[in-house]
Parts: C-alpha cells; structure tokens; sequence
C-alpha cells in the first residue's frame, strides 16, 4: 500500500492531508480517513493522540494486552497481533483490514511527517 501525505494551505492555517493507492470502492480509504481524523485538535494534541496510538500498537506487539482500540473522532482502529481493523465509528460495518505491521509503520510515517511541518511538495511511503 502506497500512501502520499501533503500539506495543503487554506486561510493562511497549514494542514497535513493523506491519501491511499487502496481505496474501497467508493473512492474512500479508511486508513487515511483515521490519520487525518484529528478530532478537532490542533497539531500538537493531534501528535501527542497519535504517539499514544503507536504505544497501542506496542502493547499488541508485546503481547501485553491481546486487543486494543484505538479511537479518534469519526473512526477507529481494532489492534490484534494478526491484523487491525479501521472502521467508521459511524457505520462499524464500513471497515478495512490491513496488517498491523503496516499499520505501525503507517502511523510512524504520519507522525514523521507531522512533526517536520508544512513543506514543499509531499512525501510518498509504502506501508
């Protein structure tokens, strides 16, 4: 999975946007709905809510807990050792799975390119 994150400038204010080469058939991809999902927050709280996400993940890795739930605003993310689940929190039954490795390092990237700030241009990963 390809995923292409990129600053967009309206009224002077900065924003990071996302975007998915895997999309439902809709046009719509749930990953990069939940890591633009940021809950009305400003950067900061946004970077701070995203880093307890990856600690999340951490724990599922170790084997500390076996599920964890990790909620934004509008969607969600279902963390097990063998996959996640991000799902509207709207309609639970609109939903994309992906493998938490890919997750992790989704959210890592994210969080990367958050903490750079706005730039020229965007960036490209493979998740």
């Amino acid at each position: 999975m390809r995923l292409q994150f990129l600053w967009s400038e309206i009224s002077g204010a900065f924003s990071p946007g996302c975007s998915s080469d895997v999309v439902k058939v809709d046009g719509v991809s749930p990953l990069a709905c939940l890591l633009m999902d940021d809950g009305g927050q400003e950067l900061l709280g946004t970077i701070s809510w995203l880093k307890e996400g990856v600690k999340r993940i951490g724990l599922v890795k170790d084997s500390t807990v076996g599920l964890a739930d990790w909620s934004r605003d509008a969607w969600g993310a279902e963390l097990t050792k063998d996959q996640v689940k991000i799902y509207s929190l709207y309609d639970e039954s609109y939903f994309e799975l992906i493998s938490l490795f890919s997750f992790e390092a989704a959210m890592l990237a994210w969080i990367n390119f958050i903490e750079m700030g706005p730039m020229v241009g965007g960036r490209e990963v493979e998740v």
